[in-house]
């Protein structure tokens, strides 16, 4: 059965230029040799995805391959972009470039140094158009525990980057064929365990710049800056609030009635503060600077806690007793103000 070059592809037969484009790059990155060292399959894969894009890039290709369900001078199995080139093809850093009219401005295989430019970062135009160009960004997630997060920590993260290749000084070509360690793509990919320094105080969903460590620039051009982006996990005590951090504190009533004083954990440590006679439960306190530090101003926030008056569980007569003389103590019914209904 003839290769379906769409399903290959992953797209409709109505695909427009632009989504024929976006899928090849997108299963190029995924099934590319480098990616897939060993992997025959993988590379069998790739040499179907470029060949179908061969054909759907072009517009005369295309037209013909819709009508006929073929392409002349394309078989339909067995592809290799690899190979040798025949009379009719020229061999251009592993890609194999026809010079024929029907490719010339048209897609097809001349578009294909472009796009792994675009994956890799470098160009396939001559010297004399090839301008420096800065390597993309990169983002990666970490997950950080909620107390190093506060606390500021450092990180160990295996990234993969694209690196020039050394056997052929990034050109693609070596003797005059496509690069055998490259694939001609001109670069490799590197995996590099790299140690980045969260600082004090970064907030879930902040990302910490790494300049350089992103892909690498085209023509000499600067690479790209890494970003880690912080995942920070809840605490069951701690909640945090911007820079400040809330907890809820629980008294007896006894220390909420006369007053006392109490020990208030913090990101910083355990602190003594006071509670005023007469507090009710739910009132909050605020403690300056026991927040988290910002990491832009670098000052501190406030730890605010709530108390919450809890009742004794044991009832005895005693207690009974006790309660009957408290609520002598209210002057009037405590929820007198509160509405009945809607």
């Amino acid at each position: 059965m003839p290769t379906d070059y769409y399903k290959v592809l992953g797209i409709e037969r109505s695909a427009s230029a632009a989504e024929i484009k976006k899928a090849y790059r997108k299963l190029a990155r995924k099934f590319h040799p480098d990616v897939n060292p060993d992997d025959a399959e993988a590379e069998q894969k790739f040499k179907e995805i470029q060949e179908a894009y061969a054909v759907l890039s072009d517009t005369d290709k295309r037209k013909q391959y819709d009508t006929y369900g073929r392409v002349d001078g394309i078989p339909d199995m067995g592809f290799d972009p690899f190979r040798q080139a025949s009379s009719s093809w020229r061999d251009a850093g592993g890609v194999q470039v026809e010079f024929g009219d029907s490719a010339r401005g048209q897609g097809g295989f001349q578009d294909l140094g472009d796009i792994f430019g675009e994956l890799f970062g470098r160009g396939r135009t001559s010297k004399t158009r090839r301008q420096p160009r800065r390597g993309a960004d990169q983002e990666v997630e970490v997950e950080i525990a909620f107390g190093d997060a506060v606390r500021g920590t450092s990180v160990t993260i295996p990234i993969q980057r694209q690196v020039a290749c050394s056997s052929c000084n990034g050109s693609g070509t070596a003797d005059g064929r496509s690069c055998p360690s490259c694939h001609g793509a001109g670069v490799l990919i590197s995996t590099e365990r790299l140690r980045v320094k969260i600082p004090e105080g970064v907030a879930d969903g902040q990302r910490v710049r790494v300049a350089g460590k992103g892909a690498e620039g085209g023509a000499g051009g600067k690479a790209g800056n890494l970003f880690v982006k912080a995942r920070v996990s809840q605490d069951g005590f701690f909640e945090r609030d911007g820079d400040n951090i809330r907890t809820t504190v629980p008294v007896t009533f006894s220390e909420a009635y006369r007053g006392g004083e109490i020990e208030v954990g913090t990101v910083h440590g355990p602190v003594r503060a006071k509670v005023p006679p007469g507090t009710n439960s739910g009132r909050t306190f605020r403690l300056r600077g026991k927040g988290v530090r910002n990491t832009k101003t670098r000052a501190y926030g406030d730890h605010l806690y709530t108390v919450q008056i809890v009742v004794p569980k044991v009832i005895s007569p005693a207690g009974e007793e006790a309660a009957r003389g408290v609520a002598d103590l209210y002057q009037a019914n405590p929820r007198k103000d509160l509405p009945t209904g809607i």
